[in-house]
């Protein structure tokens, strides 16, 4: 049901590949062992966000929010790298054909079992953003190459690429 794949999307937010609680500690792990051998050049800014960015004379200004204690600070840099996160967003090529597109409850892309979110269900398929309708697996780019055979053979309406059975050990229900 609906209201069950949004409880379990939420919850499985660090499975996904990128990083997480494990890799955030070896990172702070290697920080350290160098920091042994002197002072490192490196800062860990949690629960902030970047609110603004201005570049002057080869520095970054950084304009940033500590959300937790609801203050503003800036920070200045000669590199920056930025890692978001990904949130999805309905692209604007779509509006033409939006009146053939389903949608669930919560405004996103009803994603049927052959990846297709058109009321035909054979005629507009999705890739990378149903994780509210097949889990973790939808931007895994290790399963690229299953939801390509899978999508060919429902337009080709026959099996060109060999699509798996069975691809996991786990069973998900009874």
């Amino acid at each position: 049901p609906e209201p069950t794949r949004y409880r379990l999307q939420a919850e499985q937010k660090g499975l996904f590949k990128g990083i997480d609680g494990d890799l955030i500690n070896e990172i702070f792990d290697l920080l350290y062992q160098k920091n042994l051998g002197g002072p490192v050049p490196a800062r860990l800014l949690t629960n902030s966000a970047l609110e603004s960015v201005r570049h002057e004379n080869g520095t970054y200004t950084l304009g940033l929010r500590q959300q937790e204690q609801v203050k503003d600070y800036e920070l200045h840099s000669e590199g920056l790298i930025l890692a978001t996160g990904y949130r999805y967003t309905e692209p604007a090529f779509l509006a033409p054909v939006r009146d053939r597109l389903r949608y669930d409850t919560q405004g996103n892309f009803d994603v049927a079992r052959n990846y297709a979110i058109d009321t035909t269900g054979r005629g507009i398929f999705l890739q990378n953003a149903g994780v509210h309708t097949h889990s973790i697996t939808s931007p895994d780019l290790g399963m690229g190459a299953y939801r390509n055979a899978y999508i060919i053979r429902e337009l080709l309406g026959t099996e060109y690429y060999p699509v798996e059975k069975t691809i996991a050990f786990q069973e998900f229900s009874v």
